[in-house]
């Protein structure tokens, strides 16, 4: 009963988990640029006391810098979102007055929509990201090495066209996981019609052979499955909103936490080290992404298991850091290089230490990005979704 009473009305919770998702991936890709030691582990690339960098690469808080796992969760929130509007489609067939085509044709649209939702800001965040590469590189030392390698016309076509075709990086890298989301979302569509038209006794099979396919496709795809059964899951009401699953919830949620920080690329210590193992001898080398999708899948698990997360997750500055992630998404890339490296040679100029100088740094530029990614959203994504409505 609960969870029919859910799908009546948006889930909030998921644009607090967006909004922190998408902060986190920031986060990553800024800990690369200044501190990689975080991420590859290497004790000779150390810069912070004590080693805080190289330690944040095999500890289980490295989840603070672990990119690869809020891109899971990312994927795994886009598939849940989608076969949760199928679902949704699909059980307003039983409303009075309701078509069958009415919901055939608005999953049609979903599949337009997305890709608009997409392919716009990701295509006017790179012009903007090449424009700048343009205008600037040649004429400053600091931007060294971000020389534009494609031409306006080379950009505009992997941006608007290839990269939701072929996973393509040559536009701008952190953009890969757009196309996991385009196409997962047939995925989503197909796996949520299996749910509802596909026998009980026959769903096991299928979701297995389905995973088995998606995963020696990309291991990634597997985030797509995760968020299909976390929607029928929620959707069928078997996780009663109680205090026995409100206790229970803390099991998927601390697991999840947990596997989430599993060493991206630094070798694997304490406890991880026999994942590790099975890394290697079990998944074929594809265990590292494995964990970070069920990772992701047993934290959100939690979250609809535990209302007082939810609702933790509901609040009004999480919802608004939500509604801004797009832009967070696609414009963080070019902040982070066009503003962080000529402050970062201003603020060593002055003598201030590295440490202080990445802490410094890494407010500014966070504040900085919010900032505009209101913009953004206010600008780009309200005027798409007012032209999205017209169809």
């Amino acid at each position: 009963m609960a969870m029919t009473m859910q799908n009546s009305k948006r889930i909030t919770w998921i644009d607090g988990l967006k909004g922190i998702a998408c902060l986190l991936i920031f986060t990553h890709h800024f800990s690369l640029e200044y501190f990689n030691g975080a991420y590859f582990g290497d004790i000779m690339e150390s810069k912070l006391p004590f080693q805080l960098d190289i330690r944040l690469s095999y500890e289980p808080y490295g989840i603070l810098t672990n990119g690869n796992f809020w891109v899971c969760v990312f994927v795994t929130l886009a598939a849940f979102l989608t076969a949760v509007s199928v679902l949704r489609a699909i059980d307003g067939t039983h409303s009075a007055g309701a078509r069958q085509k009415d919901w055939q044709e608005k999953l049609s649209g979903m599949i337009v929509k997305r890709y608009v939702r997409l392919a716009v800001p990701c295509g006017i965040a790179g012009i903007l990201y090449w424009v700048l590469r343009q205008c600037l590189v040649p004429h400053f030392e600091c931007y060294r090495g971000l020389e534009n390698l494609l031409t306006f016309e080379q950009m505009l076509w992997h941006t608007f066209v290839k990269m939701w075709i072929v996973p393509d990086q040559e536009a701008l890298g952190p953009y890969w996981m757009l196309y996991i989301i385009f196409w997962g979302t047939f995925i989503s569509i197909i796996l949520a019609l299996a749910t509802r038209y596909s026998k009980r006794w026959v769903l096991p099979f299928f979701f297995l052979i389905a995973s088995m396919l998606l995963w020696a496709k990309d291991e990634y795809y597997l985030c797509v499955v995760a968020g299909v059964l976390l929607a029928w899951i929620m959707n069928s009401g078997v996780l009663a909103d109680n205090r026995r699953n409100r206790w229970l919830a803390l099991i998927p949620l601390a697991a999840g936490l947990y596997l989430g920080g599993y060493p991206s690329y630094a070798q694997p210590v304490f406890f991880y080290r026999c994942l590790g193992r099975l890394c290697q001898h079990i998944f074929a080398g594809k265990g590292i992404a494995t964990y970070h999708v069920l990772a992701a899948a047993l934290l959100i698990l939690g979250i609809i298991m535990c209302k007082p997360v939810q609702r933790g997750l509901s609040v009004k500055p999480l919802r608004w850091l939500g509604s801004v992630s797009m832009g967070v998404f696609v414009l963080h890339v070019t902040v982070m290089q066009f503003v962080g490296r000529p402050l970062q040679n201003m603020f060593l100029g002055m003598g201030m230490s590295y440490p202080l100088m990445v802490l410094v740094v890494y407010l500014i530029l966070m504040v900085l990005l919010l900032l505009l990614a209101w913009g953004f959203h206010n600008t780009v994504e309200r005027l798409q979704e007012k032209l999205l409505s017209r169809f």
